[in-house]
């Protein structure tokens, strides 16, 4: 604060989440910051609430990042920066130019991928999204980036200078510190004599607005932007599989939120709201969601995301009771579950509940079931294991079939009846299943999926998900590397005579009814344990697949192999769109869906709730799962990565993880909402309400499902609705809400905001105010 009223320079600094910090915790410093900025001295950089890691993120986290800090530096200091600057975000995923654009910058200042790790023919250029959006995007070029260590600013400036000798701008980046931030009286006397001295060429202290004012790029750039620093895509489990789950969390609570609050009167609390967010937001810093953490910060970044998810939770019953309650009382038989669809169309799916009954029955012969019925129509339904280990029949867990209301309430009525007990089927080799859709083997020698024919194509070259272990890091950055996992070994079915595996089997039918068949497999590879549990459904054409994990290595790598039967581009779900990599057998950043794509633009997928990391070698598909690196071991040339491996030191993944996985053979247009079908389970318990019937129903609903609904907010005085085409092919649907309609036209991969206002819907072009 001092430096800024002696010296004559511009002092840049973004991230919102400090300046709240210092307006909570040192008022006077902060109206000294507001007199700064007023008078230019200071320049608030950036805009965003903090800088996010920008491989992992889904778009609409992108856009909360932008929203939460735009709306803080409008209100406190009346500024809007446009440009947006992620200095040591390790890569930028393709989807950004679109986000951007689309609220309201006109610039993208980076540092890293840094040259030796990508090259581009220019450090400045337009970079495009696969919708055609378009973003001007700048590298700061130099070994240091965004730094200058204290005392060496005249020499790293005139170092920096030198990268943009052909070019009629250039930008250096300077300050003490790992992110830059602040000046030393030295620097700055040493920075106003090298203004002073230098004649061939211009230096002054200047801004992110100013300097891409004078840029102006021609050469286009599309894809994404990465850097060799691949540990982060799987360091860390416990801080991705939260943040994925906090994702999902937070934008289906917003949505019932709305809804509740339009259709029932529900007066949410938003204060409670925004601080689970900005909480989703601090996860997602990009050293805390790389992985790149130590213990201490670990765990305090665990336990900020599950407070979040606790208090989302807590918002979302609430908002989920004042809608829930208006439905009719229950008949004295009757056991009702109401279950909230978080999609925007009806569907027609497989729903799990658990009812606790009034009275259990203890008996050998004879067990407790429950029929289902929705409308006085009986449900197809069968009964599965209870979450607990209740030894008599009191709390019983059944699965049924049933028609979801588009993004509203449907209510499902139980009644208990008596049976006889019925028996399991036991495997006698190979499990084959077949229906109209599809055909399935698994193979009980190997315990892994054989075959799987969907329309008459067999998909599958050999056992798909066989579990491998490999060598891997122990540095969770990955620095340098093109793949962390080497030399791969592949697990085995278990004994089962020992340890964690004593007793269970190395292959068995846990579930059989009539909705589906579940197969437990139990694998071994050294310390390291992994159950697959294979769902097939006897109406469907997908497979779901449960795993859990129980990691006991060190530096060792776990990933699951999909071998395909056909040669097909290598894809996988990013930011607000698809991505395209190479098939090079190097790490990539992947999301919710990763597959290979045939001629047919239809594709063998897999779905997965919280994987960031996919490699692909010929035709075969790679899940990675755990990279089993340390904290912390940074690469620091001509010395061992760990100063003593002879004394005890704790390894990041040691434990129990568990990953979801569901594949199928989908249409590429349809995978955005398949995977929202597969991630979004509807919300609901049972719950014995006593309201008169009369509820809004269907507020809102879009004829097309291929479009995904991403989110569904309150902005101010309207709800903005943000929906999602991600599919190489244009699109249109119709958007109805309440007695409103509006008719939508997506061009490839486009993303669209409507807004909402109870008495108008509209489209607008930016995605924020």
């Amino acid at each position: 604060m001092k430096f800024c009223k002696e010296y004559d320079y511009i002092f840049n600094h973004n991230e919102s989440v400090l300046y709240e910090f210092i307006e909570k915790n040192d008022p006077i410093l902060f109206e000294e910051i507001k007199k700064l900025i007023k008078s230019g001295k200071w320049q608030i950089m950036g805009g965003w609430y903090i800088q996010p890691d920008c491989n992992a993120l889904t778009g609409e986290s992108y856009v909360r990042h932008i929203e939460v800090g735009r709306r803080y530096f409008k209100e406190k200091f009346d500024v809007t920066p446009r440009v947006a600057i992620n200095f040591d975000s390790f890569g930028h995923s393709t989807g950004m130019p679109q986000i951007l654009s689309k609220t309201g910058h006109k610039g993208y200042l980076f540092c890293r991928p840094m040259k030796h790790e990508q090259k581009f023919d220019m450090r400045e250029f337009l970079w495009v999204s696969r919708d055609g959006s378009k973003i001007k995007a700048a590298r700061a070029e130099d070994e240091s980036i965004y730094i200058s260590r204290f005392g060496n600013a005249y020499l790293d400036i005139k170092r920096k200078a030198s990268h943009y000798e052909d070019l009629d701008y250039g930008i250096a980046l300077w300050g003490v510190g790992n992110h830059g931030g602040v000046n030393s009286k030295k620097d700055l006397e040493d920075v106003t004599r090298l203004i002073k001295e230098t004649n061939e060429y211009e230096i002054v202290h200047s801004t992110p607005e100013k300097y891409f004012d004078d840029i102006n790029p021609t050469f286009e750039y599309s894809g994404p932007i990465q850097p060799k620093i691949i540990g982060s895509y799987t360091s860390m489990n416990s801080i991705k599989g939260l943040n994925a789950e906090l994702e999902r969390k937070l934008f289906n609570t917003e949505k019932i939120v709305s809804v509740a609050e339009i259709s029932s009167g529900y007066t949410p609390d938003y204060k409670k709201l925004e601080q689970a967010t900005k909480a989703m937001l601090k996860l997602q810093f990009h050293d805390s969601l790389a992985g790149t953490l130590c213990p201490d910060a670990e765990k305090s970044t665990v336990e900020l995301g599950k407070g979040a998810l606790a208090t989302l939770e807590e918002i979302q019953t609430e908002a989920y009771l004042s809608i829930a309650s208006h439905e009719k009382q229950a008949k004295p038989i009757e056991n009702p579950i109401i279950l909230f669809n978080y999609l925007p169309y009806k569907i027609h799916k497989v729903c799990e509940a658990e009812i606790l009954l009034q009275d259990g029955l203890l008996s050998d012969t004879e067990e407790l079931y429950l029929e289902a019925y929705q409308n006085g129509k009986l449900l197809k339904s069968q009964r599965i294991k209870e979450l607990g280990n209740y030894n008599f029949d009191r709390k019983i867990r059944t699965a049924f079939y049933c028609d979801l209301e588009p993004l509203n309430t449907t209510r499902i009525d139980f009644t208990c009846n008596k049976r006889p007990k019925t028996k399991r089927m036991e495997l006698d080799g190979d499990y084959v299943f077949s229906n109209e859709y599809m055909k399935v083997k698994i193979n009980s020698k190997t315990g892994l999926l054989d075959s799987y024919i969907v329309d008459g194509v067999e998909l599958l070259n050999g056992g798909a998900f066989e579990p491998y272990l490999s060598e891997s890091t122990e540095n969770p950055w990955g620095h340098d590397l093109d793949k962390t996992t080497m030399n791969k070994k592949p697990f085995k079915l278990s004994s089962c005579d020992h340890g964690l595996t004593r007793d269970l089997k190395q292959m068995k039918i846990i579930e059989d009814g009539d909705l589906f068949t579940e197969i437990q497999t139990v694998f071994e590879c050294d310390d390291n344990v992994v159950i697959l549990i294979y769902r097939i459904y006897k109406e469907e054409k997908y497979i779901d697949i449960k795993t859990t994990i129980l990691y006991n290595s060190k530096a060792r790598g776990i990933e699951f192999k999909v071998p395909s039967s056909f040669n097909g581009k290598f894809f996988s779900q990013v930011a607000y769109s698809t991505e395209y990599f190479d098939k090079d057998d190097c790490d990539k950043p992947t999301q919710r869906f990763v597959g290979f794509e045939n001629n047919n633009n239809k594709a063998l997928v897999v779905y997965n709730d919280s994987l960031y990391c996919s490699i692909a070698k010929d035709n075969d598909l790679y899940l990675l799962a755990l990279n089993g690196a340390t904290y912390c071991a940074h690469l620091v040339p001509s010395r061992p990565l760990i100063k003593e491996k002879d004394r005890y030191i704790p390894y990041i993944e040691q434990g129990k993880h568990e990953f979801n996985f569901r594949i199928s053979y989908d249409d590429m247009k349809s995978l955005e909402s398949n995977s929202d079908e597969f991630l979004n389970t509807p919300y609901g318990f049972n719950f014995y309400p006593h309201g008169d019937g009369n509820l809004i129903k269907n507020l809102i609903e879009l004829s097309n499902k291929n479009i995904a609904l991403k989110a569904f907010y309150k902005e101010k005085d309207h709800y903005l609705i943000r929906l999602f085409n991600n599919s190489n092919e244009s699109a249109n649907t119709k958007l109805n809400v309440k007695d409103l309609s509006l008719d939508l036209n997506f061009s490839k991969y486009e993303v669209k905001t409507v807004a909402y206002d109870l008495n108008s819907i509209y489209e607008r072009y930016n995605f924020i105010d």
